[in-house]
């Protein structure tokens, strides 16, 4: 494990009293100025108990450094040559040109709360993650020299508090690459236990999987284990591939492999039930999007092949078997969804495109009700005739609030009358429609 010590620029907030509560947050985002949507990542840290807020920046290019001969390795073993010269020719998975598919991979997409006021900031594909120290106000970059050559990092890491470990992913990137040219390429795929501070990892499952392996989740018990791929492929006929779900058996050493979701990127164990387990399906693609929209938008664009969907899976001995299915005509989904107890209810809540929040009953998969996000008009008049998108939500530890971040601010909104309670404007930061992470650990 190699570590290097960042020097983020730092911010101080403070968040205010009629928002008090024992949760604290982590947002990670891309920041930008003026017209221009990227360049910097921006993570902010919240601790609602304390009323303190923490704003630490980190150059892109600091990001992207430290893997780029390791990239550039894995590249040409794979057949493709990195250079300026083909930055916007060569073509990549989703279509993208290089610098599509690099900011792709180096975007912040998760993160991982440790306690004790760290959290890490899991990146998209690349070699490595970020550690922030809200406590020391330091950010620590430590990249995965444990890694078999040519292994690149997978979009999230589980962190068990009992132990201290963390699992993580893993995939070969020059057979990653080889699926540009054959969406059936077989790709060699880990999961594997490591430590920060310690070097040398533990393989808890390995096999031919796939690639962009993009959530990882145990359940409570520590018997099973999820895994999920973004996938996005297409075959001959330019339909969507079903992206690939693991499931692994720690206890009986026994796994499965699904196949019935179209970009089954996330899965959410249930609060009560500790086997049941809910996979998503976006059904949407990423398109490649010309230079000067890239960068003025910071962010993908996307095509929707219908409806989303959310699937509700019970993980049994003898496999997983469905116990039911959400969708309707509306659901665009782009990204997250929680399962959660809202004054003893189990309840789904998942984002829609572009304002949109859907509550569902988890206890029969029905459709209870709709929150639209009411974005503030922004200061700045160049962004206030755009539309605003959600990029990231999550309940608050009690059930009662939801964390809302757009691409124009950050809001807490009530549950029941879904009115704004606080509303933060963050009109020249973005998202990326990434993952916040909420934590009960409020010691900083």
């Amino acid at each position: 494990m190699q570590k290097l010590n960042l020097k983020p620029r730092k911010r101080a907030f403070t968040l205010p009293t009629s928002v008090q509560m024992d949760a604290a947050l982590a947002v990670p985002t891309v920041k930008g100025s003026g017209l221009l949507k990227y360049g910097r990542h921006a993570y902010y840290l919240m601790n609602f108990q304390t009323g303190k807020g923490l704003n630490v920046s980190i150059g892109h290019l600091d990001i992207i450094r430290p893997g780029w001969k390791r990239l550039r390795t894995s590249a040409e073993a794979g057949g493709q040559q990195l250079s300026l010269r083909n930055l916007f020719s060569a073509k990549y998975h989703y279509g993208f040109n290089l610098l599509e598919q690099v900011m792709l991979m180096t975007v912040p997409h998760t993160a991982t709360p440790l306690g004790d006021g760290k959290f890490i900031i899991n990146l998209w594909s690349w070699f490595g993650c970020i550690l922030i120290d809200v406590k020391q106000e330091t950010a620590s970059y430590y990249l995965m020299e444990d890694l078999p050559d040519q292994h690149v990092l997978g979009s999230q890491q589980w962190f068990d508090a009992k132990s201290g470990d963390l699992y993580a992913m893993s995939y070969v990137l020059k057979d990653s690459l080889g699926r540009i040219r054959d969406p059936g390429h077989a790709v060699p795929f880990r999961v594997f236990k490591h430590r920060l501070d310690a070097d040398g990892t533990d393989t808890v499952w390995e096999g031919e999987l796939a690639d962009y392996m993009h959530d990882i989740q145990l359940n409570a018990t520590m018997q099973y284990g999820v895994v999920c791929e973004l996938g996005m492929y297409k075959n001959q006929s330019d339909k969507m591939l079903p992206s690939k779900v693991l499931v692994f058996d720690l206890q009986n050493k026994r796994h499965w492999i699904l196949e019935e979701f179209i970009v089954a990127a996330h899965a959410c164990f249930d609060p009560v039930e500790p086997n049941v387990v809910y996979f998503s399906n976006h059904n949407f693609e990423f398109e490649h999007s010309d230079m000067v929209t890239l960068l003025k938008k910071g962010s993908y664009s996307v095509r929707f092949h219908g409806p989303a969907a959310i699937y509700k899976y019970e993980l049994t001995p003898d496999g997983p078997k469905q116990l039911g299915v959400y969708t309707q005509e509306d659901f665009f989904r782009l990204t997250n969804m929680h399962v959660f107890l809202h004054r003893g209810r189990k309840m789904i809540v998942a984002m829609g495109f572009p304002d949109v929040v859907f509550l569902i009953d988890a206890a029969d998969m029905r459709f209870i009700r709709k929150i639209v996000v009411k974005d503030p008009v922004s200061i700045n008049h160049l962004y206030s005739r755009k539309p605003s998108l959600i990029g990231t939500i999550a309940p608050s530890p009690d059930g009662e609030r939801l964390f809302v971040h757009t691409t124009r601010s950050f809001q807490i909104v009530d549950i029941d009358s879904g009115e704004p309670l606080f509303v933060r404007d963050c009109f020249r930061h973005h998202t990326c429609f990434n993952h916040m992470a909420v934590s009960t650990d409020v010691n900083w």
